[in-house]
């Protein structure tokens, strides 16, 4: 599934004014794949509406994309060739220092809590499969063990092993911050909130953050 997955570049698009009708495309290894099923009904509906601005359904594969002239970042197909996932490139004592390129809120002004997406550019340095995890150091010192760096927190990894860029370069985790509210008060006691979550949260643009990795992936 991973490599069908990394072998296509998919669209989908909506057709209509109203935005609730849709045509998807996809193409493995250059064998271009639609839903034919929607076509006359797609059809139909194009006419009926007859919108002012029809947007395009296009379908690429990633062979296509690397020789179009499309603003399109491809990475070689050689993270398609690994056999095996890659494990613990770096360790607790030695992290790999990457930079934070994008971060987002991903729920409603109204949601109890907060959740992120991040985007970490590690430049290629850590590969990593779809279901393994990166390990977070957030700065600062280990409360219980004066003295130390905190301990390492496992976040499973959102993205593709291409990243958001396609180019193999970024991860995505989503984080929820972790807040804590006594129950007798009501109130929030920062002195138990989640260091590595809250670090993440905060962070901004261009920051540093010190990752481990990768874990082995998860079973079913």
């Amino acid at each position: 599934m991973a490599s069908a997955l990394g072998a296509q570049v998919a669209a989908v698009a909506p057709i209509g004014s109203d935005g609730r009708h849709y045509r998807s495309c996809s193409s493995l290894k250059g064998n271009n794949s639609c839903n034919k099923s929607w076509t006359g009904k797609l059809a139909w509906e194009n006419k009926t509406l007859q919108p002012r601005h029809t947007k395009k359904v296009f379908c690429m594969s990633v062979q296509q994309a690397s020789k179009s002239k499309c603003k399109v970042a491809i990475k070689p197909l050689e993270l398609e060739n690994t056999k095996e996932p890659p494990l613990n490139l770096y360790k607790p004592k030695g992290p790999y220092t990457a930079s934070i390129v994008s971060v987002e809120r991903i729920v409603g002004p109204k949601t109890p809590g907060e959740t992120c997406h991040f985007v970490i550019d590690h430049g290629g340095n850590v590969p990593y499969w779809e279901g393994q995890s990166y390990g977070v150091i957030p700065p600062g010192e280990n409360p219980k063990k004066p003295g130390a760096p905190n301990t390492v927190r496992l976040y499973s990894i959102a993205s593709t092993r291409y990243g958001d860029s396609f180019d193999g370069r970024t991860a995505s985790l989503c984080v929820c911050r972790a807040v804590y509210y006594d129950p007798e008060t009501g109130k929030e006691d920062p002195s138990k909130k989640g260091i590595c979550s809250n670090f993440l949260c905060d962070s901004k643009l261009g920051d540093k953050i010190q990752i481990t990795g990768m874990q082995p992936c998860k079973k079913p």
